[in-house]
């Protein structure tokens, strides 16, 4: 059972409060595909936290502004959301909002003597706290649509009071006539780190490199941002009495070129900063989404280790692991309920065994059985439903498709690719599917290393596709009409390069492309050779994937009256795929006509086989009176 999201971030500030001043904060990654529910866990996790903590949800993804200043906008967003802190934490940011300050300024035309003039102008000018308040407001209109609890309900309406709550820290018990930027200006010179810089020289040099951004300038400035905003996060939790928790930063989603940016900064920053032992205690808890490629970059610091439920977090990693929880057929269940409480038992189990609980099909699903509740006994049909985005089993793959988009767009041609590679049982053998790929996926691309897409962690041969994909991918598959990389295309390609010794996948790839019968020969003829666990081991590789292309009964249960081995295993190699795989197989009638048919099959064979043991027991899990608690 995954341990939710919020629950997790207690536990960790829990151990960092015990830790005391030895606390340290790794980053915790919370992994899964599109549509997994990352935004949802990163908005629960911020309003149950928001008023033990100064906490911020920070999206990148819904910044317009130009990219090589994204991570500055990044910084800004969460320094206003935490700004208004919360009663008897209070925050400020003056170090942060002189950086902001000089970056607004351009000194690039003037000589130095010159832009030093100008900045002390500046500075001098911002201590009034009206000219502060408007420039402050102004940050709000780029940047605070990026912080979710500023954007929410609307910017305009939350802007003045957001800048009132920046300013309002920064002049916290001084009159205005002594306000002055002080030791946070004094900060540019030695940066916590000893340093001996100018510090006006410095902020010129920051506003001059974010303005013509060379190889190595960007990334210094982003450094310096970075340590700038811990430096005040620092001391302002230091003002805090007793134990006071570390700010929560949550960023949605870490895989986008603003939030890889942010994070390699802020990685490099605390790197810098830790050998420093002098400092007071990491000031941050940062939670961040990603659908894979973010862990991937994480990976360079060390193996990301994944949280386990009721044990220790190990608070000495750089970063932590937290997959995405599916959701609960018990959950389903309640998300059915809402809706009509009669049938939701029915709703749910149809709707889990199809999504396995992913939570945006899952929802999308269960609000369309409520529009049209007869389709529960015809959940191929509304698959193949028409709707905007073409049928209903394609626009359910549109979630992963944007999960594999730093843009969050659904990329056709990375959805073609993805059928494509749906009928692959493996990650190693996707990889043969390549030469059917449409340009420019490629070998190499997300839609191969996704370690969200293919689980579980491992060789390359035993990374699956996530189950739902496959399956609305196969489905998919089977209605393409184009030779090139039709379902008769794709199986000749695996056929062809399959190893020598892989039996099951040779007879698995001729199943699908030429049927039951091609197959059920070879089969039949092995079972007075083989082991019978062996015999069925190969049994459930052959018959791994459903065959979409037979729709009705008839089709799947093959011949009427079965009286040889091959026959009996022609019945087995329709109705296994349809009992252990096929979503749509919801009509109980077809579910107990096809249990018996499989038990007395399996009954039938134990004959043949060399121990009746194995084939007996198979058979009882497919006995009448057992589906009743299935």
């Amino acid at each position: 059972m995954l341990e939710d999201l919020p629950t997790l971030v207690g536990r960790l500030m829990e151990q960092q409060a015990a830790a005391g001043a030895q606390r340290t904060a790794p980053i915790l990654v919370l992994e899964g595909t599109g549509g997994s529910g990352r935004t949802t866990a990163l908005a629960k996790t911020s309003e149950r936290w928001r008023k033990s903590t100064p906490a911020v949800l920070v999206q990148p993804w819904e910044d317009p502004g130009p990219a090589e200043t994204a991570v500055p906008r990044v910084l800004a967003a969460i320094m206003l959301g935490l700004s208004p802190g919360i009663p008897g934490y209070p925050v400020k940011f003056p170090r942060s909002v002189i950086a902001q300050i000089a970056l607004h300024e351009n000194f690039s035309e003037m000589n130095p003597n010159r832009a030093r003039e100008h900045l002390r102008a500046v500075l001098n000018a911002h201590r009034s706290k009206a000219i502060l308040l408007r420039f402050i407001a102004d940050l709000v209109a780029s940047a605070g649509r990026l912080a979710a609890n500023v954007a929410a309900p609307a910017i305009s309406s939350v802007t003045d009071r957001v800048a009132d709550a920046v300013v309002s820290q920064l002049h916290r018990r001084r009159s205005l006539t002594r306000f002055t930027w002080g030791s946070a200006l004094s900060w540019f010179e030695h940066q916590d780190k000893g340093l001996e810089f100018d510090a006006e020289w410095t902020l010129i040099k920051l506003s001059n490199w974010a303005r013509t951004p060379a190889d190595g300038t960007l990334k210094g400035v982003n450094d310096l941002l970075v340590a700038a905003l811990l430096a005040d996060l620092r001391r302002s939790r230091a003002r805090v009495s007793g134990t006071p928790p570390n700010a929560l930063v949550l960023l949605d989603d870490g895989d986008l070129p603003a939030a890889m940016a942010f994070l390699g900064s802020l990685v490099q920053v605390r790197a810098a900063l830790a050998a420093a032992p002098e400092l007071l205690p990491n000031p941050m808890n940062l939670v961040v989404s990603t659908a894979g490629p973010l862990a991937e970059a994480l990976a360079l610091l060390g193996p990301g280790v994944r949280c386990v439920p009721g044990h220790r977090i190990e608070l000495s990693r750089p970063w932590l692991r937290i997959p995405a929880a599916d959701l609960t057929r018990h959950e389903v269940h309640r998300m059915a309920e809402r809706t009509g409480w009669a049938d939701a038992g029915r709703r749910a189990l149809i709707t889990h065994r199809l999504t396995r609980g992913h939570p945006e099909t899952t929802t999308t699903v269960l609000a369309k059985l409520d529009q049209e509740v007869e389709l529960a006994d015809d959940l191929d049909g509304l698959l193949r439903r028409p709707g905007e985005g073409g049928p209903l089993e394609r626009s359910l793959l549109h979630p992963f498709v944007r999960g594999l988009s730093p843009h969050r767009y659904v990329d056709e041609d990375l959805l073609e690719a993805l059928i494509t590679l749906s009928a692959a049982r493996h990650q190693h053998e996707a990889v043969r599917l390549t030469p059917l790929l449409p340009s420019p996926v490629r070998l190499g691309s997300d839609l191969f290393t996704s370690p969200t897409l293919w689980t579980p962690p491992g060789p390359a041969d035993q990374q699956r596709l996530h189950p739902l994909v496959r399956y609305l991918g196969i489905r998919a598959l089977a209605a393409r009409t184009d030779p090139a990389d039709d379902w008769r295309a794709v199986f000749q390609t695996l056929r062809a390069q399959v190893a020598p010794d892989d039996r099951g996948g040779r007879l698995h790839h001729e199943r699908l492309l030429t049927g039951k019968e091609a197959v059920a020969d070879e089969l039949a003829g092995l079972l007075p050779d083989l082991p019978a666990a062996e015999w069925l081991d190969l049994l459930d590789e052959v018959t791994a994937t459903c065959d979409p292309r037979e729709r009705d009964l008839a089709a799947v249960r093959g011949p009427l009256r079965p009286t040889t081995a091959a026959e009996h295993v022609v019945v087995l190699l329709g109705v296994l795929p349809a009992l252990e795989h096929e979503a749509c197989l919801t009509q109980e009638l077809a579910t107990v006509t096809l249990r018996a048919l499989a038990e007395d099959s399996l009954l039938r064979l134990a004959g043949t086989a060399q121990d009746r043991t194995p084939f007996i027991r198979r058979a009882q899990r497919y006995d009448k009176y057992t589906y009743r608690f299935w």
